[in-house]
């Protein structure tokens, strides 16, 4: 059987058969089966092909491919497809929860809804994916995942004890106990992996969101002194300066990450952030600029930093950041709604109007 190589260094052999598909290459740009033996041939070639051999479509059991691509690049609609997606019950679990990781990018009502339904799911992949969604609700919402402190599974226990970290003894009610199991299942899990700078990461984040600030702060130094380039591990230490109020302090830490790793996104986008709130415009417009063109590709990196060129005033410049985000993420409602409102500002009533409309299409 072929061979495709995983993590650069470990080939595997494919011992599937599926109906091959060449058709979703030349839309999606997803590989197909033909095209592996025929590599001097082109996917049109191989869907032309299979056209001809098999003039009733033959689709097979995976239906995804479309609705996943659509949803990746923002196309219109491709939000409400994956709700679809999830009603379907003949899709398999891990398609099912796959399609509430990309709602949880997005958690309009409509994904937090899908994601309560999905909170009682006979699949632990999805009852666990359907916690990912409730993590953009404020933690006193949250409370309808209480019931999963106890679930059969462990995973989806951690996860939910994850989700419920920020909430105070007294909204956890009858179910406090069950959380004091959950958390301390999810640290241990976390002590069990402390030679990744991700788990004590991991482990510095649920510590911060019960209030524990000095275990927080230990922990992120721990996972640094693993590994001084892991960039969560700097950014969110900063958060947790800030959430102390020291700013100062918190700059202080972005740069010091800036020496070890120069230019990343990540860290410019929150320096910038955090001279924002320090009211150093023009300095935080040279790092949301830098954080915005070292990743085109991320459009809330944009929306940041058009929002600060129209605070100072930009307005013109801002518009044409929100343009170039749309590139990336064409149907992406905050880019969307933000560059209505500025080419409205401008006097262009007919092109705002154009972008309404795109927004009302997305949603």
């Amino acid at each position: 059987m072929p061979t495709t190589t995983y993590m650069v260094v470990d080939p595997r052999h494919d011992h599937s058969f599926r109906i091959p598909r060449p058709d979703l290459s030349v839309s999606i740009g997803v590989p197909n089966a033909c095209n592996q033996c025929h590599q001097d041939r082109s996917a049109e070639w191989a869907a032309a092909a299979v056209r001809r051999a098999h003039p009733k479509a033959r689709l097979g059991y995976q239906t995804f491919g479309e609705t996943f691509t659509a949803a990746d690049r923002g196309a219109p609609g491709g939000i409400r497809a994956l709700g679809a997606m999830m009603g379907d019950s003949t899709q398999s679990a891990i398609a099912r929860a796959s399609a509430l990781q990309r709602l949880a990018r997005h958690a309009d009502r409509t994904a937090i809804d899908t994601a309560r339904d999905a909170l009682t799911d006979p699949s632990p992949l999805v009852r666990a994916a359907a916690l990912a969604v409730l993590e953009r609700l404020p933690p006193l919402e949250r409370r309808a995942a209480l019931p999963l402190l106890d679930d059969p599974v462990r995973t989806v226990r951690l996860a939910a004890a994850n989700l419920l970290a920020p909430l105070a003894a007294d909204a956890l009610g009858d179910h406090a106990p069950s959380f004091e199991r959950a958390a301390a299942e999810y640290v241990a899990a976390e002590h069990f992996n402390a030679d990744r700078p991700e788990s004590r990461t991991n482990l510095g984040n649920f510590m911060a969101e019960r209030g524990a600030a000095a275990a927080a702060e230990a922990a992120y130094r721990s996972a640094l002194s693993l590994d001084e380039t892991f960039v969560p591990a700097w950014v969110n230490l900063a958060d947790l300066q800030r959430m102390q109020g020291n700013e100062v302090e918190a700059e202080a830490t972005l740069r010091a990450a800036l020496e070890v790793s120069p230019g990343n996104a990540e860290l410019r986008h929150a320096l910038g952030l955090s001279l924002v709130r320090q009211q150093r415009g023009a300095d935080a417009l040279v790092e949301l600029a830098g954080a915005s063109r070292a990743a085109p590709e991320n459009a809330r990196f944009a929306y940041v930093y058009a929002i600060a060129l129209h605070s100072s005033g930009r307005v013109r410049e801002a518009i044409n950041v929100l343009e170039s985000g749309l590139t990336a993420a064409p149907a992406d409602p905050d880019i969307l709604a933000a560059l209505a409102q500025f080419l409205a500002e401008t006097g262009d009533e007919r092109r705002a109007a154009a972008i309404r409309d795109r927004l009302q299409q997305s949603n």
